[in-house]
């Protein structure tokens, strides 16, 4: 029998001998090991008695930290924690807070206050965080901008509102910071009254500039994305303090913010509008009055109005000349007609670029406007038009024969669809993924089960929001059938 020696350092002082080339061994040169395979174990050389047993810590001490650190590097935080259970030199090594650049904590189950403190303190090197639903966020964040200093982004979402206190700490301790995400979570004035802007309608805002936490948001001079959705503390003047002192702002999202006025936003588009990329914002409280100027962000790539009911020719017409949008997001235009869509399709400068396009709840949306969406907006592909009754077969053939990157196409609410455009389909849409038809009463379930046996991995909603599965239509009904008349039977 023959041993290979692969690591000498391991066995020492064991005979080796050469082994000739040969009809069975086509390495030449390599050096084995030859064992008497009549000896008895304790004879054997490598009988176990006879290795030595290496502590760990003595182990790992055979290579230095840094290589050690190189390996972890490869870990997820929970793969990280697993290894640490090991034995005390990898917890020792696993805790280098280099391997812990990113942390995510969702809720208060995770850990106690007391743990996820330390684990902060421990974690000095962190430059992205997200922290959902902690009720201790206040404490979280005292510790994080006492250790993190290096934090560039961060995400603190569905807790309690940060106060003017625990901005102010976060924009001493973490003055690199890139992206701050307070989606669901908001932060309070410093006018003694936490509640002054919570509720829709509120009286307006007393704060002056010292009081607002919008000041704070300028000593992060690296910010470029910014999250308040739902902050129901910002109105109309921090708006126009986050144009001022935000200097690198690329992307803000204000959505279900909905009593801003049209002054604070043309302001915040003539400061800030050049360099914006992304926009999201509640349009209810606005008009054309804003809405005409939106042409002034020519970088904007992304575009989402939540509520567009007030709308008009004139905001949409300016909406058009971005050519570099690829996601749009223009729900409930109520006051927008027919011939707005077309012209805006046809004459502006929407386009190839394009790749996304929700018109959820435009109503006056016809087959002209869709026709002009299929023309000029080729690489569509994604594509709502979820309750626009005007829309018909005609418009959407159109769709389907000329936007052949459709991946989702959501058509919830269409009523007027027969489904004639079905057919169609599995020679125009090669990729599509998802069809939503719920709510379109005339499209027949058979049509849609034919087609799944074409496109087996599509996903349809039929009328009533259920996935369409391929079976047997009367199956269902030959089984009652049978069950009828063997109750009859036994009478």
């Amino acid at each position: 029998m023959k041993l290979r020696v692969e690591d000498s350092g391991i066995i020492e002082d064991l005979e080796v001998q050469e082994i000739p080339d040969s009809d069975n061994n086509q390495e030449v040169g390599q050096q084995y090991l030859v064992v008497n395979e009549e000896a008895s174990d304790e004879d054997c050389p490598l009988h176990c008695d006879t290795i030595e047993r290496t502590d760990p810590d003595e182990f790992f001490s055979r290579l230095p930290d840094e290589l050690w650190i190189e390996i972890l590097r490869d870990f997820s935080p929970f793969g990280l924690c697993n290894i640490g259970l090991t034995c005390k030199a990898l917890l020792r090594l696993t805790r280098a807070p280099v391997l812990w650049p990113r942390l995510s904590v969702v809720g208060d189950a995770v850990g106690d206050t007391s743990t996820l403190t330390s684990l902060l303190t421990r974690c000095s090197a962190l430059t992205s965080l997200s922290l959902t639903a902690r009720d201790d966020i206040s404490e979280l964040l005292t510790v994080l901008a006492a250790s993190c200093h290096n934090l560039a982004h961060l995400e603190v979402k569905f807790c309690p509102p940060l106060t003017f206190s625990d901005l102010s700490k976060l924009s001493r301790g973490c003055p690199r910071l890139r992206t701050l995400n307070l989606e669901g979570t908001g932060c309070l004035n410093n006018d003694g009254d936490g509640d002054q802007h919570e509720m829709e309608g509120s009286t307006e805002c007393q704060c002056g500039p010292a009081l607002s936490f919008c000041p704070l948001l300028g000593t992060f001079p690296l910010l470029t994305e910014l999250n308040l959705f739902h902050c129901r503390n910002l109105h109309s003047a921090g708006l126009v303090t986050i144009a001022e002192v935000c200097l690198s702002l690329e992307k803000l999202n204000i959505d279900e913010v909905n009593y801003l006025n049209d002054e604070a936003v043309n302001t915040f588009l003539e400061l800030r509008g050049a360099n914006m990329k992304m926009l999201w914002l509640d349009g209810e409280s606005l008009s054309d009055e804003s809405f005409c100027n939106f042409h002034k962000m020519e970088k904007l790539e992304l575009l989402s109005i939540s509520f567009c009911d007030t709308m008009g020719s004139a905001g949409l017409k300016s909406i058009s000349q971005l050519s570099k949008l690829e996601w749009l997001r223009l729900r409930r235009g109520a006051e927008l007609v027919a011939q707005d869509f077309v012209a805006a399709f046809s004459d502006g400068k929407l386009g190839e670029s394009l790749l996304h396009l929700d018109l959820s709840e435009c109503s006056s949306l016809e087959d002209a406007g869709v026709m002009a969406v299929a023309r000029r907006c080729p690489n569509l592909g994604s594509l709502t038009l979820a309750w626009c009754w005007e829309v018909t077969d005609v418009g959407i053939w159109a769709l389907v024969s000329r936007c052949r990157f459709l991946i989702n196409l959501n058509l919830c609410g269409v009523v007027r669809l027969s489904g004639d455009f079905i057919s169609t389909i599995p020679e125009s849409l090669i990729g599509i993924k998802t069809l939503d038809l719920e709510q379109c009463p005339d499209i027949l379930l058979s049509d849609l089960q034919h087609l799944l046996t074409v496109k087996k991995d599509l996903h349809i909603k039929d009328y009533y929001g259920e996935r369409v599965e391929v079976g047997n239509l009367f199956g269902d009904f030959s089984v009652l059938h049978n069950l009828v008349w063997s109750s009859d039977d036994e009478y």
